[in-house]
């Protein structure tokens, strides 16, 4: 009798000993599978926030490139003074009508970034949360009233101009390109786009009173510069020299 009690107890501590040891298994299984789950999940949102940088790295870093020279060209070359001012007709449509595509352009593929970015949660990924940062600050330094009202862009205005540039195609949207904007311009009349072209023509009547916004505008898409080309890989560094406040001299070499 006692013998069959203690081969009793011994076997219910036994099952009870592999419940608990299958138990622990089963716990500890479905942490590391939540654990992997949360890695996963951590992953594909880096890999979102990469992708998202990256697919529209190079437009625009572009963009940015092309509106920062054209600023300092104006800034420190006197473009507006050699051909808006002392130019034929077609030099002076040409200053005033790319100048605006470069600022519409600029609008257009930040626009772009911004509906990729939205949807990435930003604290997953310390460079996307600095490239949003740095789109940020230069949409305040259009839209602020510290300025004169040269280049003033309210943020609904900037994006309305950006909305209005983007195209639809089968690799995914993308900003027209200068010949259609054009095209437009002689259709159409864009008010938002008409008001860049008038500041464009004030400009070359009294340079002084935009520079210190234009200033601020040509160093920030510098700071958008050496953040999506660090390197200098695709902008050589000497081309994306930032502008100082104090009038820089003229005959160096032209950027446009």
């Amino acid at each position: 009798m006692q013998i069959e009690l203690v081969l009793a107890l011994i076997s219910a501590a036994v099952a009870l000993a592999s419940a608990a040891i299958a138990l622990w298994g089963q716990v500890r299984t479905t942490r590391l599978a939540a654990d992997l789950e949360g890695l996963r999940v951590t992953e594909q949102r880096r890999f979102d926030a990469e992708r998202a940088t990256a697919r529209y790295r190079e437009p625009l870093a572009r963009a940015a490139y092309d509106l920062q020279s054209r600023l300092y060209n104006i800034l420190q070359q006197n473009l507006l003074a050699v051909h808006l001012e002392r130019g034929d007709e077609r030099e002076r449509a040409y200053v005033i009508d790319n100048t605006a595509f470069l600022i519409a352009q600029y609008f257009a593929w930040t626009e772009i970034v911004r509906r990729d970015i939205q949807y990435i949660d930003l604290g997953q990924d310390e460079a996307t949360r600095r490239l949003a940062k740095i789109q940020d600050d230069l949409t305040g330094t259009f839209q602020t009233d510290r300025h004169s009202r040269l280049f003033r862009v309210f943020a609904g205005e900037q994006r309305a101009i950006g909305e209005r540039m983007i195209v639809e195609d089968a690799r995914g949207p993308s900003c027209v390109g200068y010949a259609t904007f054009l095209d437009r311009l002689a259709v159409g009349h864009d008010p938002l786009v008409e008001n860049l072209r008038t500041d464009v023509r004030a400009l070359g009547a009294d340079p002084a009173a935009a520079r210190p916004r234009l200033v601020a505008l040509q160093n920030a898409l510098v700071d958008v510069l050496d953040f999506l080309d660090p390197q200098s890989i695709r902008f050589p560094r000497e081309r994306r020299s930032k502008v100082t406040t104090v009038q820089g001299l003229v005959g160096a070499q032209s950027r446009t």
